[in-house]
């Protein structure tokens, strides 16, 4: 047999050999035994570099014999790969056989080559569909509907379309965690005023009050790191119960005055009726500033997302809470949130649109200046940058007025504030968990109130695990 195989492989190498152009129907998902597959004992009587094995690789794959396919040609990766010859051989071997991680990387080489052939990012998005990598697979076989394919290739992808959507809205168990650690300079760590001093108009005083130093705008450099974790359990088939773990960890270099530690847990309910998506969640969080305790916040949450065929989802968010601080109970306040957002559909560019309407009362009436009215909005643009990259930038308004005067400032003046902030940024995902990712952020904060008024801009290079 061994004989056999050899002369084989040999015949191969006299013929000449070129590749076939791609298949345009989709593959179906098959891995069947074979007992003509080459054995391994075989494989290292042919030079790795030999054009014979790479004919003998296109033979099994035509003959559907992936799993002898993948024995054949995973030790001709490092000779071959960048070969469209052998990558698409390879890639549909890997998949075939599971190996999805290794599939990607051969079919992301191809694409990227070849950005306009339908069949290589057919197995593409086939690829992350497998890995449940659902938003890009989507992404992937939308890209392929825009390049006119044949009618069988259309047909196969709109069934993979509708599986998406169906496990878009099914629910399995999830377990995930994620641990992020960054640096970077903040310009204004205590959002202060660039004044030295309060003008006595602004003030209940008929003189300018000088600020200290920590009442100024303060710049800094930083580290912080976050972890998380998110687990998801299904109850029946369209019902989910869901808990999260959030801590984070911020310290300043020039002074621990602002360093900030916060702690978050939430547990939620949600179900889904067709398209639309209910949630209900109830939440703690626990916040340190400078090793002392700032604040507690408790509040509950509801959700309803509603999710089109055209991939479309607009939600509606509601949420009502309560922040006691232990050492200024008249600081006490409860919040409402409400906003409305629109997302777009999942493409190379993607957006994302939120109202907001928020109302804190406080809880005591010597407390009455904290509390106050705001509404606003927030655009954010997303562009996916090959495979594994992405950028993005978002600008948000918001307004806000507050209930009354602090008399021990002015008691003639009603604070008001316009804030805007600027982000945008990008994220390059080094493997399928480990990413690298660089945000900037620009604010300005304009108060009818000087020490209120400031700027701030803050630069971060962070690294981020996911498992």
């Amino acid at each position: 047999m061994k004989q056999l195989v050899i002369f084989t492989l040999l015949l191969f190498a006299i013929k000449s050999w070129a590749e076939d152009p791609p298949n345009s129907e989709t593959s179906e998902k098959v891995t069947p035994k074979s007992e003509n597959a080459v054995p391994a004992s075989s494989q290292s009587s042919v030079a790795i570099t030999s054009p014979a094995r790479l004919e003998a690789l296109r033979s099994l794959v035509k003959q559907r014999q992936y799993q002898a396919a993948w024995d054949l040609s995973a030790p001709m990766l490092e000779a071959w790969e960048g070969d469209p010859r052998f990558d698409f051989d390879y890639g549909l071997a890997a998949v075939e056989t599971q190996h999805y991680d290794e599939a990607l990387f051969a079919f992301e080489r191809l694409v990227l080559l070849h950005p306009n052939e339908p069949r290589y990012r057919l197995e593409l998005a086939r690829t992350h569909f497998y890995l449940k990598n659902l938003k890009r697979a989507e992404s992937e076989f939308n890209k392929i509907l825009k390049l006119n394919p044949p009618v069988p290739v259309r047909r196969n992808v709109k069934r993979f379309l509708d599986q998406i959507s169906v496990m878009q809205r099914s629910l399995e168990s999830q377990f995930f965690v994620t641990v992020d650690v960054a640096g970077g300079f903040d310009s204004n760590i205590n959002s202060g005023p660039f004044e030295k001093d309060l003008p006595e108009e602004e003030t209940a005083f008929s003189f300018d009050i000088e600020l200290d130093e920590a009442s100024r705008e303060t710049d800094s450099g930083y580290w912080s790191a976050l972890a998380s974790l998110f687990y998801l359990s299904p109850l029946t088939k369209v019902s989910h119960f869901d808990v999260r773990f959030l801590a984070t960890k911020r310290a300043n270099n020039e002074i621990e005055l602002y360093d900030l530690t916060t702690a978050l847990a939430e547990a939620g309910y949600a179900i889904n009726t067709g398209p639309v998506r209910w949630r209900l969640a109830g939440r703690y969080q626990h916040v340190i500033l400078d090793d002392s305790h700032l604040l507690d916040n408790v509040g509950g949450t509801g959700q309803i997302q509603w999710r089109t065929n055209s991939g479309w989802m607009y939600g509606l968010y509601g949420n009502y809470g309560e922040s006691t601080y232990p050492d200024t109970p008249s600081s006490d306040v409860t919040q409402q949130q409400y906003s409305l957002n629109f997302v777009c559909p999942p493409k190379t560019l993607s957006c994302a649109a939120t109202l907001i309407l928020g109302i804190d009362t406080a809880k005591q009436a010597e407390g009455d200046y904290n509390g106050k009215t705001y509404y606003g909005y927030n655009y954010q643009r997303t562009a996916l940058w090959g495979q594994r990259g992405s950028g993005y930038w978002s600008f948000n308004m918001t307004q806000s007025k507050h209930d009354t005067a602090n008399a021990a400032i002015n008691p003639d003046i009603i604070r008001e504030d316009l804030a805007t902030t600027l982000r945008f940024g990008w994220r390059y995902g080094i493997t399928e968990g480990f990413s690298i990712r660089n945000d900037f952020s620009a604010g300005y904060n304009s108060s009818n109130l000087t020490q209120y008024t400031y700027k701030r801009f803050k630069a971060e290079l962070g690294l981020t695990y996911s498992f």
